[in-house]
């Protein structure tokens, strides 16, 4: 389930940047999330930048079937700095209940790496189980403020290999250039970049975990970024997951900015 959350947490990153010497900025953002073409989830954002800063608060919350059979609900909380090569993240906190046991995750950041982190209940480590290094926590970041991207063109989004940390796994995200699609929602219209996603698992899992074996070896990822215009950065409006037992849909029904 831990896997599930951060997975979509990382698709459904709603921040955007603004230009240097404006104020604070809200942003809020929905995402539907389906499986097998059915609604299994909705997620809400809203998001609060300065010159500076970034603070980002959301909620998930399973919808149709899966809210009958394994009813899910939670909240997460993102917040850093902004700077002139992007975020550096400070804190990430996910809060949720799924088939009435609740997961606390908290990640602090420090020195642009992680400086701590907290789970509730403990990580659950077999004998078979590869443990996080110090190393591989340097310049990692949360799933969420990971997907911020500065990119000087469409095709650059795609040109780097992200280093996500969810509280127990860490993985590399490595993407590359796919296509350029026209893209419509609440608050958006224009074009999105999409990015193919591949899935490498460095620390934090068991080795014999078939999930992570096939999602490393046969998984398949796409996101698709929007600019936000006159900054420089591009955030994610849509996603597909292909899993094991079928592709996971994302995709963002608002995205803009509002007033205060």
């Amino acid at each position: 389930m831990r896997m599930m959350v951060a997975a979509t947490a990382f698709a459904l990153s709603a921040l955007s940047a603004f230009p240097a010497g404006a104020e604070t900025r809200l942003y809020r953002a929905e995402y539907v999330v389906s499986a097998l073409g059915l609604p299994v989830g909705v997620s809400k954002f809203e998001s609060a930048i300065t010159r500076k800063s970034y603070r980002l608060t959301g909620t998930l919350k399973a919808r149709g079937l899966a809210a009958l059979f394994q009813p899910t609900s939670g909240s997460l909380v993102a917040a850093g700095r902004v700077g002139g090569s992007g975020l550096a993240a400070r804190r990430f906190t996910l809060d949720y209940v799924s088939g009435g046991s609740r997961q606390f995750t908290e990640i602090a950041f420090a020195r642009g790496a992680v400086a701590r982190t907290v789970n509730r209940p403990r990580v659950k480590k077999r004998g078979d189980w590869i443990e996080v290094k110090a190393a591989h926590l340097a310049g990692a970041l949360d799933p969420i403020s990971a997907m911020l991207v500065p990119a000087a063109s469409p095709r650059a989004v795609c040109d780097r290999t992200i280093s996500v940390y969810d509280g127990a796994m860490r993985a590399d995200i490595r993407l590359s250039y796919l296509r350029t699609v026209p893209f419509s929602t609440r608050g958006y219209k224009g074009d999105a970049v999409t990015c193919r996603a591949k899935f490498l698992p460095v620390s934090g899992y068991s080795r014999s975990k078939r999930e992570v074996a096939w999602m490393r070896d046969k998984g398949r990822i796409y996101v698709s970024f929007a600019p936000v215009e006159g900054t420089g950065f591009y955030a994610p409006v849509k996603a597909v997951v292909q899993t094991q037992i079928g592709p996971v849909r994302i995709h963002a029904r608002r995205f803009e900015s509002v007033a205060q």
